[in-house]
């Protein structure tokens, strides 16, 4: 069973993207904060990191750079997952290096879509 690591402050959203991910067959881990998605991702290794742009303290976007620039840890996929403006933004995509992006809301269809185009 794949791993899906959920990074996002928001605890509605956890809760609804680990019940979509279930159902699709997922195995899901959630962390809340950027540096203890690191730490899971580091003790866990999972398949794919969901990741929300727009988080306290370490914001997205610097956790996916670190993934992005640690080769223990880089082949990991990673897909910002905000309804912020800067995910839609090319060029910031590219300067975190992340692998994909899904804009908030997002159906569950496309969630499932998105991962699976990555795993």
């Amino acid at each position: 069973m794949r791993t899906v690591l959920i990074i996002d402050d928001e605890e509605g959203f956890l809760q609804i993207t680990q019940i979509i991910l279930r159902r699709a067959g997922y195995h899901t881990l959630v962390a809340t904060n950027g540096s203890d998605g690191l730490q899971m991702i580091y003790s866990h290794h999972p398949d794919i990191v969901i990741l929300d742009d727009m988080m306290p303290g370490l914001t997205g976007g610097d956790v996916c750079m670190r993934i992005k620039n640690d080769p223990e840890i880089s082949s990991i996929p990673v897909v910002m997952h905000s309804a912020g403006a800067k995910i839609r933004n090319p060029q910031y995509i590219r300067q975190i290096g992340a692998d994909g992006v899904l804009y908030k809301p997002s159906l569950p269809h496309e969630m499932i879509e998105t991962i699976g185009r990555w795993l």
